[in-house]
């Protein structure tokens, strides 16, 4: 008898199992259920299923027959298996091992290793011909409307506590049933194939079609229009509970969607600002930028920000508020833009701001080189009458007018806190550190050695 492991290419969380009875005299394919193997069969399983651990009340069992094994220290040994056929849940193999202690794993396990091996023993009891039918009311726990008609076992985790099946369907489509065995703090979930696909494994009992017509939906709350000519799965923010997909168009550019891992949709993303989840693979990129440009040179506009926009980064997107950070760069703002534009869906309020107030907020632009916003309060200290060719800047917050609060540190070791107009054309104070040190409430200068000008007159 040959019982061995399947030998595929698991996810990280899960290890093939290895269910080892021995290897040896071939039973699988000559197995017959006899009312002698039967009364054996229901005398001397019990006691073994007990050994093993496995829930189970017997409805049917059958002795399955004997393997010889060679055992770690070279000796011939046998193996005694069994079937059970049980009232609720899977049936099951049954080994007695020479150690006496018991083994078992269940029927469709057992019809997932005959399937790559027609040596391997199956379970042949008339209750446990449908092998799979125990699966179904896990799936249906899940909300799926699959109803199974074929299964195999792809691994198991031990460390997790967790079996991993591919469920076939009759009705509704098929993927991969994650369960959770007791005592497991993981929980059971039913994905499509796509994730699997992701994962180098292709579903056997669904076809990739069939796959991407349950992900279909999603695209069609995204945007009505498009007709969907492919179609991924991007990847799972497990912390999120979200799965990310990408979906490609024949009449328009594609996009990403942001669902729920049970599939329930939560939002569009633009491929435009796809940001670390891209580049979108069905979708042009040079002609969605300028796309992209004009569209938010618009909702700048209207937020009013005149700002053609040339380019733009995004940053990242504030999940709370549904919300992308968005950096932009156009001849009319010379000290840059970005701020927070609202996705589809979102119900919070746009926020954008120059380069200055990014700064501020510790959120420094790429776009705009900190130079440019450097050279701008070098020139405006010497408009003031400042004796300060402006080496370093100290960005201390944003004052209750709007203004930027900086501290400016000058190559002449002369130093001054200042506070830039919300204009940003002049300071509404300026003042040496020397003399903000002493008055009560200034910020004061920070930047190692400044303020440490000394006179050379005597």
């Amino acid at each position: 008898m040959n019982i061995f492991s399947i030998a595929r290419k698991l996810p990280a969380m899960l290890a093939a199992t290895v269910l080892v009875m021995g290897a040896g005299q071939a039973l699988a394919a000559d197995v017959k259920v006899t009312d002698k193997t039967r009364a054996k069969g229901m005398a001397d399983a019990p006691a073994i299923l007990s050994a093993s651990g496995a829930p189970c009340q017997i409805a049917d069992a059958h002795h399955v027959g004997e393997s010889n094994v060679t055992t770690a220290d070279g000796k011939k040994s046998k193996v005694m298996v069994y079937e059970v056929a049980c009232q609720t849940g899977p049936g099951y193999i049954l080994a007695k091992n020479p150690d006496n202690t018991a083994t078992a794993f269940n029927c469709t396990q057992a019809a997932s290793q005959n399937a790559l091996d027609p040596k391997a023993t199956k379970c042949v009891l008339p209750g446990n011909a449908k092998h799979y039918a125990w699966l179904q009311s896990s799936v249906q726990t899940l909300g799926s409307p699959c109803v199974v008609n074929n299964a195999r076992w792809i691994g198991s985790s031990d460390e997790a506590k967790l079996d991993r099946y591919e469920l076939g369907c009759e009705s509704g489509v098929g993927g991969v049933l994650d369960l959770a065995r007791t005592g497991s703090t993981a929980k059971t979930s039913f994905d499509n194939c796509l994730v699997m696909e992701q994962r180098k494994v292709t579903c056997q009992f669904t076809t990739r079609e069939q796959a991407l017509a349950v992900i279909k939906p999603l695209a069609e709350k995204a945007s009505a229009s498009c007709q969907v000519n492919n179609s991924r799965l991007i990847g799972r923010v497990v912390a999120d509970n979200e799965d990310y997909y990408e979906f490609g168009c024949a009449n328009e550019p594609g996009f990403l969607v942001r669902a729920k891992s049970s599939g329930e949709y939560v939002a569009k993303i633009s491929c435009a600002n796809a940001g670390t989840l891209g580049p979108c693979q069905y979708t042009d990129a040079a002609s969605l930028t300028a796309s992209q440009n004009a569209t938010y040179t618009k909702v700048l506009a209207a937020a009013g920000k005149p700002c053609t926009v040339e380019s733009y980064n995004v940053i990242g997107t504030q999940t709370q508020t549904n919300r992308d950070f968005v950096e932009f760069k156009c001849p009319e703002q010379v000290y840059g833009l970005m701020g927070f534009i609202p996705n589809e869906g979102s119900t919070a309020k746009i926020d954008i701001f120059d380069c200055y107030a990014g700064v501020a907020r510790k959120r420094e632009c790429s776009l705009t080189p900190a130079t440019v916003l450097t050279a701008h309060l070098d020139k405006l200290a010497k408009a003031d009458k400042k004796d300060c060719d402006v080496k370093e800047v100290r960005y201390a917050g944003v004052t209750d007018s709007d203004g930027i609060l900086v501290e400016l540190a000058c190559t002449n070791k002369r130093g001054y806190v200042a506070a830039l107009s919300k204009t940003r054309t002049s300071y509404e104070d300026i003042v040496a550190c020397n003399i903000a040190k002493n008055r009560p409430g200034y910020e004061t200068c920070k930047i190692p050695g400044n303020g440490t000008y000394v006179s050379d007159v005597q």
